[in-house]
């Protein structure tokens, strides 16, 4: 790598190294060896002169990095972490022990209670499990994942011995009567919430007094006369909404009709938060007209809604009009308690991209991972079961990044299981299901644009990059479209973001792909839910037919294949059409897909992904491989060593033009052990190098830095001041070029 590891000079030198190369540089463009000569010739005089700063170069460049720093990711011994710019608060260890109840021993009105006093009491330390007894993964599954035991166990015959237990940890009980109005239990729930109280009927109260436990009434709303949902939902806006927390709101049903009750789901969340439980349905618009009013005092950037709605996408573009994401979390199950698991996520290393072909690239998306309760119950039965299935083909797995605060062990549980062909994207559309754009006309949700606002959208998308990183996830798929406004946003401030997916499920057949400020491609999926062999079968044989094979064709396909298109058949059409065409079909993960797509298309890519980059640094110890796969977890470390350096070979030129370097920050480490002075130069024949950007003063945990397109073969990062303690670290390192 030519002279790639020379330093130990002193700064005239380094200044002299600098002119030097700004000469060569003149040089490439034409300038005879006799003008070079003479240039070179004048620089010695005026060295030995000491009169190097007469005739100096420009300082050398110091760019703005275009990373801003989300909010440190803090697990307080006891109560709730919960700083702006983090969606959901993160809750304290849980006890090894849980005092542990089904929902099954309890009644509608009971749920409604004890789910309130699992907030309540868990927003101190999680010490109460309200589980589903018919859960689907089974009952002890994550608790066992998560190394809790759920013991003691109450039922129906002991459940007030747990409230009698706790009792003193709550203020007192707010009165409510489901019998005038169901929307009385959000009612009560909300006023609980923020009295540090817990709602009750008067059965429940009677029963609490009569087992010995009296508690204060603090608020009692049986002699209220309100009539209509509305009517109760105007008046938690006036009374109680002022005092509630903000950045979080829940949807949760309290009735039957049209489908069962959400009696406890995320309603610990909301007691623990002191945040508003609301259901109102969508389609109707004096109701959606009423929970506009909540979402406008939310901030788009720092608020998330949890639960569902009364229909999906009347419910989803209700909220995407403000910018408010949404959790889907009407089945989740002891939020309250997941949310208290470790925060060090586990982000699995990244393979190395094929060789880019005139072939047809394929990504799969697997849908629905958006949806945490999905997650936490038919996800994990369904990916446990076909274990011996996943690995033989890439498939992109769709999930929540919201998990890292609300369920962290249920997204390292995933990135654990995970293979090196399996690739995790965001669901859509970013941080929360949100539908900037609405192709599908139903009921409440016409086709059309819901997110005009480009303030609620950069919020949006600030909040989207915070857990891009958080989580590792660099693509995203986006329900349904996203206009030239949108677009912009995401590329302007998700800056982790390799590409995204966009789709017409039926009413806007001029939905299209295209590349945004040549930087992120917003790719058309061919089909937005494959749920048949030969739907999907068909539609890739027909691509096939209509291509020229003289260039690289990339196609995508959303599926579900957890009903007639099964993993089973995916593979089998892998293996099909690997044996039709063979060496002409590639199916690749969403990541390579995007990078891979960029390179065709001469448009800035990673250079780390690419196979043919080789790394050399001053200390070429075991973990020199850890900077470039994907993954702060893997750290390159090097002590001793005056000026460590890290040298890149692309073994061709490119045009380089940005950089991202995650320090030791970024891994979760102190901020004070990131990089605090460094250079990186770049040299098209590993002797004559160009400085293209040195950092003088960093704090921030990543460096992300365009500039001047440059022509390179090389590209090294030369470290001048590590910080704290003298151990220079470098968690990932990538580099954009075309």
């Amino acid at each position: 790598m030519g002279t790639l590891g020379s330093e130990g000079k002193s700064e005239n030198q380094l200044k002299v190294e600098f002119l030097t190369v700004r000469i060569a540089a003149v040089q490439f463009l034409g300038m005879d060896h006799l003008k070079i000569n003479r240039l070179l010739a004048n620089l010695a005089v005026q060295v030995i002169a000491g009169a190097i700063w007469v005739a100096r170069a420009a300082p050398l460049p110091e760019g703005k990095s275009r990373h801003v720093d989300y909010p440190e990711v803090r697990q307080a011994s006891e109560g709730l972490s919960w700083p702006v710019g983090q969606a959901i608060p993160i809750f304290a260890t849980p006890a090894k022990s849980l005092d542990a109840i089904a929902a099954q021993d309890l009644s509608r009105d009971e749920l409604i209670t004890f789910s309130a006093l699992q907030g309540q009491v868990n927003k101190k330390q999680p010490r109460i499990y309200l589980f589903d007894a018919r859960a689907e993964e089974k009952p002890e599954t994550w608790p066992d994942t998560a190394g809790f035991a759920l013991d003691p166990k109450y039922d129906r015959n002991t459940k007030l011995d747990l409230v009698d237990k706790y009792k003193r940890e709550i203020a007192g009980v707010v009165l409510y009567d489901p019998n005038l109005n169901p929307h009385y239990r959000n009612l009560a729930g909300t006023a609980a919430a923020v009295m540090n109280a817990i709602p009750v009927t008067q059965v429940v109260y009677d029963d609490l007094k009569n087992h010995g436990i009296r508690f204060k009434v603090v608020e009692d709303l049986t002699k209220l006369d309100l009539k209509s949902t509305v009517e109760i939902y105007e008046y938690l806006y006036q009374h109680y909404w002022p005092k509630c927390e903000k950045r979080l709101i829940v949807s949760a049903k309290p009735l039957d009709r049209k489908g069962g009750g959400d009696y406890f789901h995320t309603r610990d969340i909301a007691s623990a938060a002191g945040a508003a439980v609301v259901w109102l349905d969508t389609t109707v618009p004096e109701e959606r007209k009423m929970l506009g009013k909540f979402f406008n005092d939310m901030k788009a950037g720092e608020s998330i809604a949890l639960g569902w709605y009364a229909t999906e996408r009347s419910g989803i573009t209700a909220a995407s009009e403000y910018g408010i994401g949404t959790l889907p979390a009407d089945f989740f199950i002891s939020a309250s308690v997941f949310a208290g698991t470790t925060h060090e996520i586990k982000i699995p290393p990244v393979p190395k991209m094929p060789e880019l072909k005139d072939k047809v690239y394929i990504a799969i998306f697997i849908s629905d991972g958006d949806n945490i309760q999905y997650t936490q119950h038919a996800m994990r039965k369904n990916w446990d079961r076909s274990a011996d299935v996943r690995g033989k083909m890439p498939l992109n797995w769709t999930i929540s990044p919201g998990l890292v605060d609300i369920a962290p062990v249920i997204m390292n549980y995933y990135y654990g299981q995970a293979s090196p062909l399996d690739c995790f994207v965001t669901g859509p559309s970013g941080m929360g299901y949100m539908m900037p754009f609405n192709t599908l006309n139903e009921p409440g949700a016409p086709v059309g644009d819901y997110l005009k606002d480009k303030q609620r959208m950069d919020g949006y998308a600030r909040l989207t990059e915070t857990y891009l990183q958080r989580s590792g996830l660099r693509v995203s798929t986006i329900w349904d479209d996203a206009t030239t406004m949108q677009r912009d946003s995401y590329e302007t401030f998700c800056r982790s973001l390799y590409g995204a997916t966009v789709q017409n499920f039926k009413d806007v057949p001029s939905v299209e792909g295209g590349v945004t400020n040549r930087r992120v491609l917003f790719d058309k999926l061919k089909i937005p839910y494959a749920g048949s062999y030969d739907h999907i079968s068909g539609s890739i044989h027909q691509e096939i037919q209509r291509w020229d094979g003289k260039s690289p064709k990339f196609i995508a396909y959303q599926a579900d294949v957890w009903g007639d298109l099964s993993l089973q058949k995916l593979i089998q059409l892998h293996d099909r059409l690997n044996e039709e065409f063979p060496d002409k079909v590639e199916f690749v993960r969403a990541d390579h897909y995007f990078n891979l797509s960029n390179e065709a298309g001469g448009i800035p890519y990673n250079l780390c992904l690419d196979a043919n980059t080789q790394i050399r640094t001053s200390s070429d110890t075991k973990d020199v491989n850890g900077i470039m796969d994907g993954t702060v977890d893997t750290m390159w470390t090097s002590k001793g060593v005056d000026k460590p350096w890290i040298g890149l070979d692309f073994q061709k030129p490119h045009v380089i033009s940005r950089y991202v370097i995650r320090h030791a920050g970024a891994a979760g480490l102190a901020k004070n052990l990131n990089t605090k002075a460094f250079m990186v130069q770049t040299s098209l024949d590993g002797n004559i190098w160009t400085t293209v950007d040195a950092q003088k003063a960093n704090t921030a945990d990543v460096t992300d830095i365009e500039f001047a397109p440059v022509n390179a073969r090389y590209l090294k990062v030369t470290i001048y001041d590590s910080g704290k303690d003298s151990t220079a670290r470098v968690a990932e390192l990538e580099v954009f070029g075309h």
